[in-house]
């Protein structure tokens, strides 16, 4: 059993709010307190109330559930917290205390075997969700119960903390990683439109940080709320495992379904989405606006059956089906359609890692099905013939080791293409998407041997003009996608530059407005 202060990295400030005290000073007065103090022995649980997603929203009907290795807490009437312990894997707990305690709290938090989760209250992961009943009599057993429909909504953070668990000791057995502390802002009325992984919060911390949908106050059973979304969840949490574990391709913005958008969008959002269907072990995503039998569906996906919209180097749904359909048959995931590869879901996981170690690595699909093949997890026939049973393009196998996307650049180095982010429906299919369409975006990806100036320069075919719709502008950035430095003028000419060290850069041309299309011609160079 861990220590007090070593469980307790992410809940420290709730037992000043509780005590009155830090961590260490709660210990000391709290073993000098209790020293000549009459013990006795309190057994109880932890349990939860979740609900399932369904067609018409979250369940009516709760089941309820253990809160597996939560902490427990005892305090005295003066607040002090004088003793701490944690439930087991069935919500149980046993708690040796002095006779003079009043409470006994559970708390959103788990620590076990490394993992290190929270749900809290802050976005700074200071407070965490927490429900206190009276001690009694050693002879009664106590029964903590996080009830859903109360205020403050325990039960949602304590559903939180286990699905997350649970996405955490599947990493854990499918690749042998433990990952970084993590904490889930959560609550009602505090976040609205979409739920989001953070990153390191506060920075240089070593925490990190997913923020959920709470719903609206006094309305959670009609507005869009994600504790009991447990694919949403663990969709966010796909995003944390692959931000610390592996690489990052995305330059970020909306994806809704149906489009075709950035190679490396589609990739890092699809293969969050099977992390999160693969740890559910069943191939339905789901997200819930309120509550059955007045609520509804944002998102059901049956990845086993095929999504509307156009399929294709861009398409979200495409990456999330085509990995599910190359890890299920093995590792507990059920095939419904026999489509003859069965990887596991440890294979596929643990091919992504290795990939993301590989010089310059900014996967997109191609990227991946062709890794695949070269580390000899599958063949390249195979890999064909189940993409074209379950109906995917078979072009999405490169036919040898270059990348389909980004475009590689040596230096100096000139390339000519064409933004459109205007036509609809767009040239690849679908409906235009001038944000982050795989039209409306082109990347370049450069390597610098040593410290160098880089320079790109954009020549626009147009007068690059929003009113004109040929408004296109010039980003450069990180091998992880994160911005150095735009252009974003309305001419003809866009030119950036930056002192980089050695390493691997991307540069992108993309649609500078709400839907523009022009030819244009790029150089890159490096003094």
């Amino acid at each position: 059993m861990p220590t007090m202060c070593q469980s307790l990295s992410l809940v420290a400030l709730a037992l000043v709010l509780a005590a009155g005290a830090g961590c260490v000073r709660t210990i000391r007065s709290s073993a000098s307190a209790a020293e000549n103090v009459e013990h006795a022995r309190w057994v109880g649980t932890v349990t939860y109330e979740a609900r399932d997603a369904t067609p018409q929203g979250a369940s009516a009907a709760v089941s309820v559930r253990p809160a597996r290795y939560v902490d427990i807490f005892a305090r005295d009437e003066t607040g002090r917290i004088l003793v701490h312990t944690q439930t087991d894997a069935s919500g149980s707990f046993v708690l040796v205390a002095p006779v003079t305690i009043v409470d006994v709290i559970a708390v959103a938090h788990a620590f076990v075997r490394g993992h290190d989760v929270a749900v809290t209250h802050d976005p700074m992961g200071t407070v965490p969700h927490a429900i206190a009943v009276r001690a009694g009599p050693p002879s009664v057993p106590l029964t903590i119960a996080a009830a859903d429909d109360v205020p403050g909504g325990p039960a949602g953070a304590f559903h939180i903390v286990d699905t997350v668990l649970r996405g955490l000791e599947a990493v854990r057995a499918w690749t042998g990683q433990l990952l970084p502390p993590l904490f889930v802002f959560w609550g009602r009325g505090v976040t609205s439109g979409w739920s989001y992984y953070r990153g390191e919060r506060p920075e240089r911390s070593g925490r990190f940080a997913l923020e959920l949908l709470g719903g609206a106050p006094g309305q959670h059973t009609t507005t869009d709320t994600d504790e009991h979304d447990e694919t949403i969840i663990l969709h966010e949490l796909g995003h944390f495992v692959m931000d610390r574990l592996s690489t990052d391709s995305s330059v970020g913005g909306n994806h809704p379904a149906g489009f075709l958008i950035d190679p490396g969008l589609a990739w890092e959002e699809g293969r969050a989405t099977w992390f999160a269907v693969a740890v559910a072990g069943r191939p339905i995503y789901r997200d819930t606006i309120g509550r059955e039998p007045g609520g509804r569906l944002r998102v059901d996906h049956d990845l086993e059956r095929r999504g509307q919209g156009p399929r294709g180097i861009g398409s979200e749904q495409g990456v999330s089906e085509i990995l599910w359909d190359l890890a299920d048959g093995a590792g507990g995931l059920p095939d419904a359609d026999r489509d003859g590869v069965a990887l596991g879901p440890a294979v596929v996981l643990r091919s992504m890692l290795a990939l993301g170690t590989e010089p310059g690595a900014y996967p997109c699909l191609p990227t991946f099905l062709r890794y695949l093949i070269r580390a000899g997890a599958i063949g390249d026939a195979p890999l064909r013939a189940m993409l074209t049973a379950t109906g995917q393009p078979a072009d999405l196998v490169p036919r040898d080791d270059r990348a389909l996307w980004p475009t590689d650049l040596s230096l100096p180095g000139r390339a000519s293409g064409k933004i459109d982010g205007a036509s609809d429906p767009a040239p690849s299919g679908g409906p235009r998407r001038p944000e982050n369409g795989v039209d409306a975006v082109r990347a370049y990806r450069i390597h610098l041997s040593g410290t160098r100036r880089v320079r790109a320069r954009l020549r626009i075919f147009g007068t690059g003009r929003g009113r004109d719709g040929q408004d296109i502008d010039l980003e450069l950035r990180t091998i992880r996608a994160d911005l150095i430095a735009r252009s974003d003028g309305e001419t003809p000419l866009e030119v950036i530059g930056a002192r980089l060290p050695p390493g691997w850069y991307v540069v992108y041309v993309r649609d500078g407005g709400r839907g523009n299309r022009a030819e244009y011609e790029l150089d890159i160079s490096a003094d």
